[in-house]
């Protein structure tokens, strides 16, 4: 069971693990190329695991953080949970003699095939830990952290509110007890609950909801019904909106929380530079990162409406007309990050009114080219998105500055 599961898994999201692991090799090659040794480049690839353990940190902040990463692997589970859950496979197998504790051991294997990525920068996290000999409490506060986010998965994949709050008192403790005499009892009780809490039984679980069946078509059918009286415009937009927000939720939260990062980041480090000259570089590569994340939404849409062709196939309609609605609906959600990019940009004083106007444009039009890698190269998107996207960027520089 364990082996066709896995499979299944690889098969079907073959083409979305390479991108991912893509995109790790392409970090791990940029920072290559600083000069550093490599436990540097693996410790600039775990800071937000390493931030945790800075002493700058008060005990409010340290449990907001926890539950920011909490989170982050929560949705990372939600996006993938019908490949993590086995698929159709998995609803006959639920009427075998199979025990809740087996099927659960079953999705906890595969979600560390599918934590990959996120597995990775937790290993560098340990290893910059143990060759700088840090204290066993911060060894074991990221331990308690792999943990912690096993049990926040396995909560949101099988909808159990009594293991989501149990990870929200257990991240209060353990920001609370930090650097502290109870610190190292705290951390090894918290890991023997976290263990336990995934050998554990299922005890109670929210209801499932009947989500209807997730392809264009009843989509189509919904945008129909409430705007029967508007133009083909309105529906087709409505359409796209519907996708994203009735069938792709998770991946547009994702995509969203993502992007307000890099604002924020930029924003950090346009303080840390004093507004001066680097200011607006900072700010252009954080548009063009954030038009880079946010265009992996057209992979989604093209994707459902795909999948509808058996039936919109036989309508009047010109091919691929969806796009044209994609575009402005993946545009109306990338323009505020970029709007909020280019006024900060003003109001620290390094870019004018006019320079900022003009890279709000520029990346609402690159954002429209990234939408090619995703309907015609999906397997090697990631590297040609990326590459477009750093040829961009210096374009931009060379205009700007």
């Amino acid at each position: 069971m364990l082996r066709y599961r896995l499979r299944w898994y690889a098969l079907s999201t073959a083409r979305l693990l390479l991108r991912r692991w893509q995109a790790v090799a392409l970090i791990v090659g940029l920072t290559a190329s600083a000069s550093t040794s490599a436990l540097g480049n693996m410790e600039t690839l775990a800071y937000p695991l390493l931030a945790l353990l800075t002493p700058d940190h008060g005990a409010a902040g340290r449990a907001l953080h926890l539950l920011a990463l909490l989170a982050v692997c929560g949705l990372w589970a939600s996006m993938q949970r019908a490949q993590i859950e086995g698929g159709a496979f998995m609803e006959f197998a639920g009427a075998l003699p199979f025990s809740p504790r087996q099927l659960r051991r079953l999705n906890i294997a595969v979600l560390l095939l599918a934590d990959g990525p996120l597995l990775f920068l937790a290993a560098g996290a340990l290893a910059s830990t143990l060759v700088h000999y840090a204290p066993l409490t911060h060894v074991l506060l990221l331990c308690n952290l792999v943990v912690l986010a096993l049990v926040t998965q396995v909560a949101v994949l099988e909808r159990r509110i009594d293991h989501l709050l149990y990870v929200a008192l257990t991240c209060t403790l353990l920001a609370g007890s930090f650097a502290t005499r109870a610190a190292l009892a705290i951390e090894l009780l918290a890991a023997a609950g976290g263990v336990l809490a995934l050998w554990a039984g299922p005890w109670r679980r929210w209801p499932r909801r009947t989500m209807p069946h997730k392809t264009a078509v009843s989509w189509a059918a919904a945008s129909q019904r409430r705007s029967s009286r508007s133009g083909a415009g309105f529906q087709g937009l409505q359409l796209s909106a519907l996708i994203l927000y009735r069938g792709r939720r998770n991946e547009v939260m994702g995509k969203t929380l993502l992007a307000s990062v890099m604002v924020t980041a930029a924003s950090g480090m346009v303080q840390i530079f004093g507004n001066d000259a680097r200011s607006l570089g900072v700010i252009l590569i954080a548009q063009g990162c954030v038009a880079l994340s946010i265009s992996g939404m057209f992979r989604y849409l093209h994707m459902t409406h795909c999948a509808s062709l058996g039936f919109s196939g036989a309508l009047p309609l010109a091919p691929h007309w969806w796009r044209r609605f994609d575009l402005a609906v993946v545009t109306a959600l990338c323009l505020p990050f970029l709007l909020a990019l280019a006024v900060l940009a003003c109001w620290s004083g390094s870019a004018t009114p006019w320079q900022g106007a003009v890279s709000v444009v520029s990346y609402a039009l690159l954002l429209c080219a990234l939408s090619v890698p995703h309907l015609y190269t999906d397997r090697h998107a990631v590297v040609v998105g990326t590459v477009v996207t750093g040829s961009w960027i210096a374009a931009m520089f060379a205009c700007l500055m």
